[in-house]
């Protein structure tokens, strides 16, 4: 890690003026934004040390302009322990990887579907051929009574 950049702000405009605003200013990585409560929200950046300090500076005047800058701060060179503090978005790998779970879940889901309306179809298809045979055999019982009437 060579520096982190936060930038605290309230509502969510705010904070996406400020990415936007820090992601077009300098060589920086938007690594997470968290809700805090009560509507404020923290944007975190990563970068070289130079190009973080230009990027929270740029998005820290935006946001001000806004109304919504409730602090900016760099950190440059934190300690590894800091690390775990940060909620990092998730990896690009991990998003296709769960958004493929996902998919393969419907599709296996959908095929389910599928093969039981094809079954329950077929069911319904057997039972309306017995009742067809059960009318025949009616027809021909009532033919023989008639015919055993006369």
């Amino acid at each position: 890690m060579k520096a982190i950049g936060l930038i605290e702000v309230r509502g969510i405009v705010g904070a996406i003026e400020a990415a936007d605003v820090a992601l077009k200013t300098a060589q920086v990585e938007l690594v997470s934004k968290q809700r805090v409560k009560a509507g404020i929200t923290v944007v975190t950046f990563e970068g070289d040390v130079g190009a973080v300090k230009a990027a929270v500076e740029a998005a820290a005047a935006a946001v001000s302009r806004l109304g919504v800058l409730m602090a900016s701060h760099v950190i440059a060179r934190p300690d590894d322990s800091v690390e775990p503090l940060l909620s990092r978005k998730t990896n690009t790998v991990e998003i296709k990887e769960e958004k493929e779970n996902i998919e393969n879940k419907f599709v296996e889901k959908v095929e389910e579907k599928n093969k039981e309306e094809v079954e329950e179809s077929s069911n319904m298809k057997e039972i309306e051929e017995e009742i067809q045979e059960i009318n025949e055999i009616l027809k021909v019982s009532k033919n023989k009574k008639n015919k055993n009437k006369k």
